[in-house]
């Protein structure tokens, strides 16, 4: 592909804060591929087919279909697949799709932040292995260039988040819109200037409000980080055609910086790649809801067969949590509390515990029919008293457990406690567990043949020479 020429910056720019989004972007050329962790590279293979199983079991649901009719009126064709269909479109717009498809069920990867040895929401960073897959995909990249991109932007996905101030006024998805162009402009092979620029025009489009998860929260939460993603993509392919970016903007007080407030970005991005990377700290979801809600979805599951049941004679529940300060807010948030959506509802602990306790199940299905407000579902979330104990912190560090108790009108009471999930993992995400939670959410997409075909290439996939063998699984 011809390139224009790179337009000349200025060098006394180095003074005004350029110099992190160049050093990143020599950090990220800088590692090779090939000299990963096996380790490392056996998690994105694992995450990547979790992520893929996720995009098969969401596109059926309205946003999805939504996505998919703008891409397909778009008209755009192009060499990368859209999970689940025929339709073959451009890398951007790939990403976008298969972004939202993974995204949408609020079943995809999440991460346990930390700050002073306390766990913070790390969000999904999973939710950008759709572009790895399009660029991937359409420049013919190895499955070891792909897995490696992804283990970058996980570290780079990472880093951002502690210099984020968690309780401000931005949504964690604005970190993707450097962890896009970062992972696009690495499979692009785009020398360290084009690169450099590539994530500062990525950057300057990235920010996104925290309202898209606070209050009555929107379809905008399933496409908040698609969006960035897509818009990173682009970043970077501008950046190959020679287009500039303000290269200070991670730094800048009229940039970034307010977003990045917590800490040297430029010392914090370009660390050393630590033995157990960033990736390694990942978790897959054995439910479709919040990350901090995986807990109490399993213990409501738990009690379920312990009463037999018989939600009817439910008097009082009491649900307990450790003592952070987002679980607080998250317990009390007048929208989640009484959710008026599907993406609110998924992340209610009220509704989540009064679907679970009732059905002694939680899966897609929960949500049908807006379940969050039917009658008895409402009057048993209307029971649930929220709670913290600071006994939990020390119990279950760096987890969001969670003890459900009951009283039946009687008296009775029975409990469950929950100190990790199920997918919770310390030390690297078991393979058997993601294959079974992959036929699982995908067995009512696909045959077995297609399932076991998928699997088969993910866990192949760091010796292909290119992605064509797994995209081809993928596509109707």
């Amino acid at each position: 592909m011809p390139r224009a020429p790179m337009p000349a910056h200025d060098e006394s720019a180095a003074a005004n804060g350029v110099a992190a989004a160049q050093a990143l972007a020599r950090w990220i050329l800088s590692i090779d591929g090939a000299c990963l962790r096996a380790d490392a590279v056996h998690q994105a293979k694992l995450l990547l087919l979790d992520s893929i199983g996720c995009a098969f079991a969401g596109r059926d649901e309205p946003v999805c279909r939504a996505v998919l009719a703008v891409c397909a009126e778009a008209g755009r064709s192009g060499p990368c697949t859209i999970i689940g269909t025929r339709q073959k479109t451009d890398a951007a717009r790939a990403a976008l799709a298969n972004g939202v498809l993974a995204r949408v069920l609020d079943l995809n990867d999440y991460v346990v932040g930390g700050a002073k040895g306390v766990p913070e929401i790390g969000g999904h960073p999973s939710d950008n292995i759709p572009v790895a897959l399009a660029i991937g995909e359409c420049r013919g990249r190895s499955g070891r260039d792909v897995l490696a991109a992804i283990v970058v932007g996980y570290e780079i996905y990472g880093r951002l988040k502690t210099l984020m101030d968690r309780s401000g006024p931005w949504d964690g998805v604005t970190v993707s819109g450097v962890v896009a162009p970062a992972i696009a402009g690495r499979l692009m092979k785009l020398d360290e200037d084009r690169l450099a620029h590539a994530l500062a025009l990525g950057g300057a489009r990235a920010a996104t409000p925290a309202i898209v998860r606070r209050g009555g929260i929107s379809a905008a939460k399933s496409i908040a980080n698609a969006l960035v993603a897509e818009s990173g993509v682009a970043a970077a392919l501008l950046a190959e055609q020679g287009v500039t970016g303000p290269l200070a903007v991670l730094e800048d007080d009229l940039g970034l910086r307010s977003v990045f407030p917590n800490g040297d970005i430029g010392a914090v991005l370009t660390a050393a790649l630590p033995d157990e990377s960033y990736i390694m700290r990942s978790n897959i979801k054995a439910y479709p809801c919040l990350a901090t809600g995986q807990s109490a979805v399993a213990a409501a599951i738990g009690l379920h067969a312990g009463i037999g049941g018989a939600v009817g004679t439910i008097a009082r529940i009491e649900v307990t949590m450790a003592d952070y300060p987002f679980l607080q807010h998250q317990q009390h948030d007048p929208g989640r509390v009484r959710p008026s959506s599907r993406e609110a509802a998924d992340h209610s602990f009220q509704f989540l515990i009064a679907a679970a306790l009732t059905d002694g199940a939680f899966g897609p299905a929960q949500f049908e029919g807006r379940r969050w407000s039917d009658p008895a579902i409402v009057a048993l979330m209307e029971r649930i008293v929220m709670r913290t104990d600071p006994a939990w912190n020390a119990r279950a560090p760096g987890s969001y457990p969670c003890a459900v108790r009951v009283v039946d009108v009687a008296g009775r009471e029975r409990s469950v406690e929950v100190p990790y999930p199920p997918g919770y993992s310390r030390g690297g995400i078991a393979a058997a567990e993601a294959i079974d939670k992959f036929h699982s959410v995908t067995a009512a997409a696909l045959d077995r043949d297609r399932r076991e075909r998928i699997v088969a290439a993910v866990l192949d996939f760091d010796r292909d020479a290119t992605a064509d063998r797994l995209t081809a699984t993928l596509a109707a």
